[in-house]
């Protein structure tokens, strides 16, 4: 007999109960599986290109993700927004779009940041490698021009994915970093009064021989829903796991299972503000496409 899958509920304010309701009420989602799998949005967010990394704004009336293209080339920050009539078509995002790989956003719990993936140069000349960048919620409600995060965080290996909790803490994936367990593995950067500590890989059990490469971070720090690559227990590819932070350390991790995972590639966890929903990127159908499920239909925590 499944168990059900538990996740503490968010604080969301009035007005983002009222668009959380709206997105209830809205064509949010392709036909529903018998398995509880959807297809989120099919033809305006889904469709036949690639659609990947998704993200939600505190209230849920706004969806950022990514658009690649064949080949995993040109990534590009776009947003939607819910309205009475449902999802609007994506709008690339004003600074992304010019020519680098801009990927895998993420906003901070409070909305007020977001974070993402770049090549592009970075101020200054360099190293020519993935890093994480960095814009601004202005008092207009504009974002702010992308600066990169400063080292110890970025180097001139590759960083990427991000997720961060509410107290600041930001995690993140770093390629080929020096003393890691694999490929790529998950690191830890706690803030100081003047930026953040050193990263600390976070070791067993949840970084391994094998890859590690994104991951989502509840906002109070006790699960990760992570990406482990071409693990001998998972399904292929890139398959989701998730694991609880107990007792001061993080549990061994569980593979998520069918039908969230599947031969193909799955990966860019996130959970809707409410804490109703898992979404997450597949190409199960091609290039790309987001999916969603109920987080009640998922095994629960041990």
């Amino acid at each position: 007999m499944k168990r059900r899958f538990v996740i503490g509920l968010l604080v969301i304010g009035c007005s983002g109960l009222l668009a959380l309701r709206s997105l209830e009420r809205s064509p949010a989602a392709g036909p529903q599986g018998q398995d509880g799998l959807e297809l989120f949005e099919p033809g305006i967010i889904s469709t036949d290109g690639g659609e990947i990394f998704p993200t939600f704004s505190p209230d849920g009336g706004t969806l950022y993700f990514n658009t690649h293209e064949q080949g995993w080339r040109n990534h590009t920050l776009v947003a939607s927004s819910l309205g009475p009539d449902g999802w609007s078509t994506p709008e690339v995002l004003p600074f992304s779009g010019h020519g680098a790989n801009d990927r895998a956003p993420r906003l901070s719990p409070d909305g007020g940041r977001l974070f993402f993936s770049s090549d592009r140069p970075l101020p200054g000349g360099g190293a020519q490698s993935f890093n994480i960048w960095v814009v601004d919620r202005t008092a207009n409600g504009d974002w702010s021009m992308p600066r990169p995060l400063p080292a110890p965080v970025n180097t001139e290996a590759n960083e990427f994915h991000t997720s961060l909790t509410a107290d600041g803490t930001l995690y993140f994936a770093g390629q080929d970093w020096p003393g890691g367990l694999g490929r790529s593995d998950i690191y830890r950067a706690k803030v100081e009064e003047n930026g953040y500590a050193l990263p600390e890989n976070l070791g067993p059990p949840i970084n391994s021989e094998l890859s590690q490469t994104d991951m989502y971070v509840s906002p109070d720090g006790s699960f990760m829903i992570f990406v482990i690559t071409d693990h001998p227990d998972g399904y292929g590819g890139d398959d989701l796991w998730i694991s609880y932070f107990k007792d001061g350390a993080w549990t061994a991790p569980k593979n998520l299972g069918h039908p969230v995972n599947s031969p193909q590639y799955e990966y860019g966890p996130t959970v809707s503000p409410d804490g109703r929903y898992l979404y997450f990127s597949s190409h199960r159908r091609g290039l790309g496409d987001i999916y969603r499920i109920q987080l009640e239909e998922l095994p629960t925590a041990p």
